[in-house]
């Protein structure tokens, strides 16, 4: 990798977490005015329409060779099929705290799944980093306060669950894609698998579809829907993909560890909750897991380096 990108990923990852914190408080809100299955729908079919025509003007085709469509085709039903559907079920039975937390586990996730299928290494420094990460995570929820209380337990539990599936289904995902992204740009990939998993997606959505109150939505709640469209599922999931390519899967999701902070502080201003020390405090970690996950990449690249010789 060009050395001058690593800034410019780095970047492009915080601006994807910004995106998907911000996300998480805005579809707690357009969740009062719209049904979770019918809101996805009608942005997944915008979002398909999008990728698809900037895919054929910047690249001219959005062909895949037919030796690559299994893959996409277990990508697209498990990375965008399945994963929206548990998310956004999940997302309106818990709290926006609960779901940060347990999308904070995505860097362990991943690194299991990355370890199983040999893609890359997981050192001392990376393992120690997702760990240091993860309880930054811990911190923050636990020290969030909001609405979250009048959540019923058992919604919670049932939503923290659906939530996690939503962890495994997006882990496989970033590890299973890299692969595609040898081959194809992160645009293509993002828009053919965005596009074939939207077709069962809206098929799921559409008992929901037809009990939508369309003339009760305010003027806010499509606003938030094209927020939601546009930043959080087009430019989101083509830097992400991005960052897979170049940068490989343990150290992209190890910024997924950043969306609990940035979703309480949007909480603050979006929901009613509170900064506290625990906010403070996991953030420190986090930032640090991250920094440490990015050194021990670097030291390893290097020890490589060193090994091959001039």
């Amino acid at each position: 990798m060009n050395p001058g990108k690593g800034p410019r990923r780095d970047a492009e990852l915080l601006l994807v977490v910004l995106f998907w914190a911000f996300n998480i408080s805005v579809l707690k809100i357009c969740f009062v005015w719209m049904m979770p299955l019918a809101f996805n729908a009608v942005r997944f079919a915008g979002a398909a329409i999008i990728l698809l025509l900037l895919t054929r003007v910047m690249e001219g085709t959005v062909h895949i060779a037919r030796r690559d469509m299994g893959r996409v085709l277990v990508l697209s039903l498990v990375g965008h099929t399945a994963y929206q559907v548990v998310f956004v079920l999940g997302l309106d039975l818990t709290t926006a705290s609960s779901a940060a937390l347990i999308f904070g586990a995505t860097p362990i996730v991943v690194g299991i799944l990355t370890w199983l299928t040999a893609h890359e290494r997981i050192g001392a420094a990376g393992s120690m980093g997702a760990a240091l990460a993860f309880a930054g995570v811990g911190l923050v929820t636990a020290g969030g306060e909001g609405p979250a209380q009048t959540v019923s337990l058992a919604n919670r539990l049932t939503g923290s669950l659906l939530v996690f599936g939503a962890v495994v289904c997006w882990s496989i995902y970033t590890v299973m894609s890299r692969d595609l992204l040898r081959r194809y740009s992160p645009l293509r990939v993002t828009a053919v698998t965005l596009s074939i998993g939207a077709v069962p997606l809206i098929a799921l959505s559409i008992p929901d579809l037809k009990k939508q109150d369309w003339s009760a939505i305010p003027a806010l709640t499509w606003a938030g829907l094209a927020y939601s469209m546009l930043f959080a599922l087009v430019a989101a999931y083509i830097l992400w993909y991005r960052s897979v390519r170049d940068v490989g899967n343990l150290r992209t999701a190890i910024y997924s560890n950043l969306v609990p902070v940035f979703g309480a502080l949007s909480g603050v201003l979006i929901l009613g909750e509170k900064v506290t020390t625990g906010l403070l405090g996991g953030g420190v970690c986090i930032f640090a897991g991250i920094l440490l996950t990015r050194l021990g990449r670097s030291g390893a690249s290097a020890a490589r380096a060193e090994r091959a010789g001039p």
